[in-house]
């Protein structure tokens, strides 16, 4: 019996490489898509952070604290996180498929807390003045 714990994902995700605003990379410099991950004893790998407007976040679907599991296509459990690095990168422009493994977005489901929603029935003129 789950307490109501939010059921984790598997989600493959297809990311643009493209420059981040401010940034200067040199003339055929490769490129990110703007997270930072740290390597766990037993070789888990986990994103630690996003750039503020890289690729990754504005993807909506990279949490911090999800585990990457693959960069195109390739297991990555267990890498050197420079290894890590040199799959991520590539051409500006060209695409990255990363898949990770934990919490779902939060709009693939109606959130129950959707401003949108209308009050409950039964609230209305239920007022004693």
């Amino acid at each position: 019996g789950g307490k109501g714990s939010r059921q984790k994902v598997h989600k493959h995700v297809t990311i643009r490489r493209t420059m981040i605003p401010g940034s200067q990379p040199g003339p055929g410099s490769k490129i990110g898509i703007g997270i930072s991950f740290g390597v766990t004893a037993k070789g888990e790998v986990f994103i630690t952070g996003m750039a503020p407007n890289g690729p990754a976040k504005a993807s909506g679907q990279i949490r911090r604290g999800d585990q990457l599991i693959s960069v195109d296509g390739q297991d990555v459990k267990g890498w050197d996180v420079n290894d890590i690095v040199k799959l991520i990168v590539g051409d500006p422009g060209s695409s990255v498929v990363i898949d990770v493994f934990g919490l779902g977005t939060e709009d693939s489901s109606v959130s129950k807390d959707s401003p949108r929603t209308a009050p409950p029935a039964g609230l209305a003129g239920a007022r004693a003045d």
